[in-house]
């Protein structure tokens, strides 16, 4: 499989997220439904703190990737949804994600403000897809 990531000269170049992302030859794609800051159980684990919240969802993310035999650097696409977003809190939000997410080749993102999730005291949901 070869995933080659483009960042066409015209736009801009994010630090943790490319613009457009191809898989060639994949043997599979991996879809994951939206993740959350919950436990086992459906509680959510950090009501009302972003931070903590974006860093459980994504490591609840690796956990579902995994299940698949997949990888955080396997991600293509995501989809990242926060409660309230401000402009300001981009870069702290950027930062976190980074960390879990391939240097070389982040995947195309998108970052959604809204005005609530499923459950209260979320906010943070991120899905993805990986090609594996």
């Amino acid at each position: 499989m070869e995933t080659t990531v483009i960042n066409p000269p015209e736009l801009f170049v994010g630090k943790a997220f490319s613009q457009t992302f191809s898989v060639e030859g994949a043997k599979r794609l991996v879809f994951i439904a939206g993740q959350i800051d919950c436990d086992r159980d459906g509680r959510v684990r950090n009501p009302g703190d972003l931070e903590a919240q974006l860093k459980g969802t994504l490591d609840n993310l690796d956990i579902a990737l995994r299940a698949q035999g997949a990888t955080m650097h396997d991600l293509v696409k995501v989809n990242v949804y926060i409660v309230g977003l401000q402009p300001a809190q981009t870069p702290k939000i950027r930062d976190i994600r980074a960390a879990y997410f391939s240097a070389e080749k982040p995947p195309a993102l998108t970052l959604v403000g809204i005005e609530r999730l499923s459950m209260d005291g979320l906010l943070v949901e991120i899905e993805g897809i990986a090609a594996v």
